[in-house]
């Protein structure tokens, strides 16, 4: 019997620009501590932030290049999962969805586990 814990993750990605006030109350609002994200993207500098939700076994991966705002979701995931995709995507920003699925594919390499 094979077991992968690759087959409940889910990787998705949440965009908005940072002067469209109504995209960016949805994108933040879906965030944990979004209001505090929220404070620092006003300053429309560059950022990179990640974070890693125990209780949901969520990390979430955001980048800014000051004008437009990202946030790469991936689900299903342990946090030395979390460590090893976020120091494969040193930047971020660059990245489109399929660019970070690969990315987090090359990071955490086979998935497939026997069990007996």
């Amino acid at each position: 019997m094979l077991y992968s814990p690759a087959m409940s993750t889910k990787i998705s990605l949440a965009m908005a620009r940072l002067d469209d006030a109504a995209a960016m109350a949805e994108f933040l609002s879906v965030i944990p501590n979004g209001e505090d994200l929220g404070k620092i993207l006003r300053e429309k500098n560059a950022v990179s932030s990640r974070a890693y939700d125990d209780e949901t076994r969520t990390a979430r991966f955001v980048a800014s290049d000051g004008q437009v705002v990202k946030c790469f979701t991936v689900s299903a995931i342990t946090i030395d999962q979390a460590e090893m995709i976020a120091a494969a995507c040193v930047d971020t920003f660059a990245w489109d969805e399929n660019g970070f699925r690969e990315a987090v594919a090359e990071a955490l390499g086979p998935t497939l586990d026997s069990i007996e």
